[in-house]
């Protein structure tokens, strides 16, 4: 079974067009969709093979796996199919894999005949992003879920994580693409599908015929659509199911339908945890010790939104890729409630290795061209407005925004409890109760988040969690004449976003900190603006303010942070069943031969986002929905296993360390 996903180059299809305005890709030497109906076609194979509408009938959830994303045109049939029957409620997830996707442009030149389905493009078209592998999450409406695959088929599906209830093959014919129609892949097809799930195609090679029916599909020919005689619809019966790809330290946790969650903290953690949440029907109430939300480190008049790249495809720069295009989706989808973000981040390449680094990264590829490139220091000074004597990684999408405004759009639809200090968790008759720091029971709730930084490892359930503190301290400085035209944000080891309310923001000190002062309010210090001002004029001398830093004003807060430098995301463990069920680990045996984790029943963390918390806390907060609501999980199995709450505890185990 696969663990990794190779961040190959995707292929570039070649499309081109035939006469009758047909989709042609010439890198397959076939055709997109048939000239006989277009839509029509869609409706014959797919929809009616796998007998929907009628298959999703009272069903809360239903979900579309499809190899051949293509021009998107079978997922708007059904989509369209959705809003006309889908069940009151209900939620449709549609996954798709594309090794070859086409760029934007040429999905909406792909789409422009379909006039019925044009309201429904122009949403497609407003989140599809441009290629780039690995998994993408995005939502084109509120009871719609699209999961684009990028890559490999059988790499892909092998790295996901779903139950799929009707497939759709509609990959290029198996003699033009035949890795589409491997055994390895029925396979995975197999290992994803619930039972009973539907499968259609239009294919009825005896080839396709055979594999399905090995990977456990009953499969029947049926009458295809235009000059096609014949097509196979199928349906699973089930198969012996191999070894799970899921190790069993990282099992899935119980799902829970929705009712209330209580969320603790009140920051981007906590915030991002309510919006996924209230996505998929829940009620939230977020708890916070202080006033008002984003009172701890999310407090910050600005705070810079921008990814942490690396050169090398390795689990770190994976996820922050995919939480970097995950955020700025977020902050669009947010536009429509009134909030903005000021865009344009310039990363500066200040020295020799730097520079290296850079050319790296752009060589590497972590992100389309459209979200990053790099310029040289006449394009860096166009940018932002001022003289700057590097180049740079340009990020247009970057910037800085003001992460008190973030969180309160991200928990409009919220209930909060504010003044409230969270000192004990009870779980008994099925629910959770929630008490204050003097044992008052402040309320009930079917699952509790802990998204309060530290605060989540001071609890019975989770004092085995291991963080690390960071005090950070930003600086306010007036403008300069020379800083004052700046644009752009603009980091260097620290940062300076442009002036705002009258002052720059220059940041940030990252220091540990002593964990027995962690309830009181970190205060600022003279010394810290000093450090802040001396690492700008450093970099960037002619933007450096200067005067007496006893002046200035600014901002402390804390941060917490893991080893790896990844977020804790994901249900808790029970420790003392890990410790016992996984004993063996100690002696290295196989991890087959154990029964699946036992956590602590609706008890979810979000926290150690360290310093990239407004980049990576949106998508945390997804991968926790997707798993309490037993959905499609938006990353490779690979990265959110890496995010999973227990995986220092498994470490420490294979060490002998508990």
């Amino acid at each position: 079974m696969t663990n990794t996903l190779p961040q190959r180059p995707l292929r570039d299809p070649g499309l081109t067009w035939r006469s009758g305005r047909t989709p042609f890709a010439s890198a397959f030497g076939d055709v997109y969709f048939s000239c006989d109906g277009g839509l029509d076609e869609t409706r014959h194979v797919f929809l009616n093979g796998c007998g929907l509408p009628e298959a999703w009938t009272n069903r809360p959830a239903f979900t579309i796996g499809e190899l051949g994303f293509g021009t998107g045109r079978n997922f708007l049939a059904a989509w369209a199919l959705w809003r006309r029957a889908a069940p009151q409620g209900a939620r449709l997830h549609y996954i798709a894999v594309e090794g070859c996707p086409l760029t934007r442009a040429e999905v909406a030149e792909c789409l422009a005949p379909l006039s019925e389905l044009q309201d429904l493009a122009r949403e497609l078209l407003r989140i599809y992003p441009e290629p780039q592998p690995g998994f993408h999450r995005l939502f084109p409406a509120p009871d719609v879920h699209l999961t684009l695959l990028y890559g490999e088929a059988a790499l892909a599906l092998g790295q996901l994580e779903a139950g799929v209830d009707a497939w759709f093959l509609d990959g290029f014919s198996p003699d033009k693409n035949p890795a589409m129609w491997s055994g390895e892949v029925f396979a995975e097809i197999a290992r994803l599908s619930r039972p009973g799930a539907r499968l259609a195609t239009y294919s009825a090679a005896s080839g396709v015929r055979r594999g399905l029916d090995a990977a456990g599909f009953d499969v029947e020919k049926s009458v295809g659509f235009g000059h096609k005689r014949e097509m196979l619809r199928g349906r699973f019966r089930g198969v012996e199911k191999p070894k799970p790809a899921l190790q069993p330290w990282f099992a899935h946790a119980a799902h829970i339908s929705p009712g209330h969650a209580a969320i603790v903290g009140g920051g981007i953690a906590g915030t991002s945890v309510a919006a996924a949440l209230q996505r998929r029907g829940w009620r939230t109430t977020i708890i916070d010790r202080r006033n008002a939300l984003a009172g701890e480190a999310s407090g910050n008049p600005t705070g810079v939104l921008m990814p942490r790249m690396t050169a090398a495809p390795n689990l770190d720069g994976r996820f922050y890729a995919a939480a970097w295009r995950f955020g700025l989706q977020t902050v669009e989808e947010l536009g429509a409630r009134g909030f903005s973000m000021q865009r344009g981040l310039l990363q500066l390449a200040t020295d020799e290795a730097e520079a290296a680094r850079h050319a790296a990264i752009i060589a590497a590829a972590p992100l389309p061209g459209a979200l990053l490139s790099r310029v040289d220091a006449k394009a860096a000074s166009d940018i932002a407005g001022c003289n700057l004597p590097f180049g740079a990684l340009h990020f247009p999408h970057g910037g800085w925004l003001e992460p008190d405004q973030f969180c309160q759009a991200l928990a409009q639809e919220s209930r909060t409890a504010l003044d409230v200090d969270v000192g004990g968790l009870e779980h008994t008759g099925g629910r959770w109760r929630v008490r204050d720091r003097a044992g008052n029971m402040c309320m009930a709730a079917d699952i509790v988040i802990l998204a309060n930084g530290f605060g989540a490892t001071t609890l019975p359930q989770t004092q085995w969690i291991s963080l690390q503190v960071r005090r950070g301290q930003i600086t306010l400085a007036p403008p300069t004449p020379s800083s004052a035209a700046l644009r752009s944000v603009l980091t260097y080891g620290g940062y300076i976003t442009p002036a705002h309310n009258g002052v720059h923001s220059i940041g940030a000190t990252f220091d540990w900190v002593n964990t027995d002062t962690l309830d009181q309010k970190p205060s600022v210090h003279e010394e810290d603006h000093a450090r802040n001002l001396a690492e700008l004029a450093r970099a960037l001398p002619h933007l450096a303010p200067g005067g007496d830093v006893s002046t200035l004003s600014g901002r402390a807060g804390l941060r917490c942070t893991t080893l790896d430098h990844l977020p804790l995301a994901g249900p808790v463990p029970d420790y003392a069943a890990y410790v016992d069920d996984f004993a063996e680990l100690r002696h290295g045996h196989p991890w087959a031969r154990y029964a699946a984790a036992r956590y602590q029943p609706g008890l979810y963390a979000l926290t150690g986002l360290g310093s990239r918390g407004l980049t990576t806390a949106p998508l945390a907060a997804e991968v926790i929905a997707s798993q309490i609501a037993g959905e499609p999980w938006p990353l490779e199995r690979d990265l959110v296993t890496a995010l999973h709450p227990g995986r220092f505890l498994v470490r420490a185990l294979k060490r002998r360390d508990a």
